[in-house]
């Protein structure tokens, strides 16, 4: 059985972003290059350097804790259509500038097949798309368990994004402890 859950979002974005975040958000979604400013990091790996596999080779660093140098993933590889794989249709993803009604922004719509390996990376660029919103109800979007007839709408409550499930507003599935067993 698969973990996959499919995912739309539509929201426009502050027409004011910096141009490196512009350019760390077009990474993010795999519509870009990395941007110099997203630098290689540090991961310490003390506790589990006999699991290590033979391409990550770890150094000592200045504290003497063993580490391994590497850039941080983006959250979604590749923002080119592609044939989505368990639910009908095309994953995507867009970013586009808009100048109209004399209030520039920016036109993101993105729809993913999404397995819990990418949840935490998804759930920090939901949290900061949501922080640079254009205006408050600029969101709009539903999540589905591949398996799930019906999606499930996402709104936001208290400047994070919830859906609402058994009359409750709740987390959605990249938050959630048990991610897939709702939508069994």
């Amino acid at each position: 059985m698969a973990d996959i859950h499919e995912l739309m979002v539509a929201m426009d974005l502050r027409g004011d972003l910096p141009e490196a975040e512009v350019a760390e958000l077009r990474w993010h979604l795999g519509l870009g290059p990395r941007p110099g400013h997203v630098t290689e990091r540090s991961i310490v790996v003390n506790e589990v350097l006999d699991l290590l596999d033979d391409e990550r080779e770890p150094v000592r660093d200045e504290n003497g804790d063993w580490v391994v140098k590497e850039f941080p993933e983006p959250a979604w590889g590749d923002g080119a259509p592609y044939a989505a794989s368990k639910v009908p249709g095309a994953g995507f993803s867009i970013l586009v500038r808009a100048d109209d009604h004399d209030d520039a922004r920016w036109a993101l719509t993105c729809r993913w097949e999404v397995h819990p390996d990418g949840h935490a990376e998804l759930a920090d660029l939901i949290g900061r798309l949501v922080a640079r919103l254009h205006r408050d109800r600029s969101f709009s979007g539903y999540q589905r368990w591949y398996e799930d007839a019906e999606p499930q709408p996402l709104s936001l409550r208290d400047g994070k994004v919830v859906t609402r499930r058994d009359g409750a507003f709740v987390p959605p599935f990249w938050e959630e402890a048990d991610d897939h067993a709702w939508g069994e």
